[in-house]
């Protein structure tokens, strides 16, 4: 059995920052939501390293008490990181002589022997593998399993993932804290000069409904292609997706190029931070009618930008949004959803009233709340 740290006032945690890069989504967004949470958070007694390959340095938010420990270039991209992390990384983060080692995104070195903390974003490669790439089934199934199992403590960021994590990996409840993620400072409504530049830049009509998030299959943009393709002669709007080619997109991707409406559908890929709030802030709605999802960041940035937002009922959508977004059950199908949107976009009064709940309920995710609550998983894991 491992012993604790000997207490002290300095306790020294080394973050795993490898998968941060230059067009980040999802995960590698909480990673840099997290150490933004830290800076605002201050906390006295901790210091951090953060391990981050050369030329990635930059992506992230450095501030006082942390400190870079550099992995090698050829340890961005996913091969290298994942051949870095089960290779070299354990030796590197026990030179620096870390306390505590938090892996962020699912998975830790399984050769480190010290006292650990692991983040499990969702189990979707354990129980909807048929959503994912084949080598992130064999990677995670192998290696964020005995993570988990091997972890002083599991972070998690929802009530739903907690579940699905203790049912899955077997993972006792006790050692799985729930800190619910956050919506960075830079997700405000956009003044009106900066919306129409943004719209200018990727050519968008007025109106339009937006989906933001990786183009793949959990994200159900099949059906919101033609929940459109149905309400399209009774609104002006346009379709925008705003996301990145993931895996397994090409159904998705022929469904908009044969759509009927498929001069009104916007795939704009990747977009920056820096231009989300102006595109969030231009729609009319923001709709994520996921299959699965361990948290939603997406329509919580929708609702502090003062767009009404629609949600499915999957996963941990209803508990995070739930209260301040449109729910429409997956079992509603194509029709349900186009309902709900014809609904929506033909009476401004309903959109205006669910908009206007958004960011008071959504305030309460901030990114310095989540930290907060990794910094208590760290010190009970120090024995601080």
């Amino acid at each position: 059995m491992r012993e604790a740290p000997a207490q002290r006032a300095d306790v020294h945690v080394a973050i795993d920052c490898l998968v941060v890069a230059a067009k980040p989504s999802g995960v590698e967004r909480t990673v840099t939501g997290l150490l933004e949470g830290l800076a605002e958070a201050r906390p006295r007694g901790m210091r951090f390293s953060l391990l981050a390959a050369q030329g990635a340095e930059d992506l992230l938010p450095v501030a006082p008490g942390m400190s870079v420990l550099s992995a090698p270039a050829w340890a961005q991209g996913r091969v290298g990181r994942v051949l870095y992390e089960q290779t070299v990384a354990a030796a590197r983060v026990r030179a620096s002589g870390a306390d505590v080692l938090h892996g962020p995104a699912s998975v830790l070195p399984l050769d480190w022997n010290g006292r650990s903390v692991v983040t499990v974003h969702d189990a979707i490669t354990l129980c909807h593998p048929e959503w994912c790439q084949w080598h992130n089934v064999v990677h995670y199934r192998l290696v964020m399993t005995r993570s988990a199992e091997r972890a002083d403590a599991v972070i998690v960021q929802s009530q739903w993932t907690k579940r699905e994590v203790v049912e899955q990996l077997g993972i006792e409840a006790a050692r799985v804290h729930v800190c619910p993620l956050g919506v960075g400072a830079q997700f405000r409504p956009a003044e009106t000069a900066e919306v129409e530049r943004v719209r200018a830049r990727h050519g968008l009509p007025q109106r339009y409904l937006l989906c933001v998030g990786n183009v793949e299959p959990r994200k159900n943009l099949e059906a919101v292609i033609a929940a459109f393709e149905l309400i399209a002669g009774d609104v002006p709007h346009a379709l925008v997706i705003a996301g990145k080619r993931g895996w397994k997109c090409d159904a998705i991707c022929q469904a908009m190029q044969d759509s009927p409406q498929a001069a009104r559908i916007h795939w704009l890929d990747w977009v920056a931070q820096e231009e989300l709030a102006a595109l969030y802030t231009g729609a009319d709605l923001l709709v994520q009618f996921s299959l699965h999802e361990g948290f939603g960041l997406t329509p919580l940035e929708a609702m502090v930008c003062g767009t009404a937002a629609v949600i499915s009922d999957a996963g941990a959508l209803p508990e995070v949004a739930g209260e301040a977004a449109e729910v429409v059950a997956l079992e509603a199908g194509v029709e349900g959803l186009a309902e709900t949107l014809r609904r929506l976009l033909s009476d401004d009064e309903a959109r205006a009233a669910l908009a206007r709940e958004g960011p008071a309920y959504a305030a309460q995710y901030t990114w310095e709340r989540h930290a907060r609550g990794v910094l208590a998983v760290y010190a009970e894991v120090a024995g601080a």
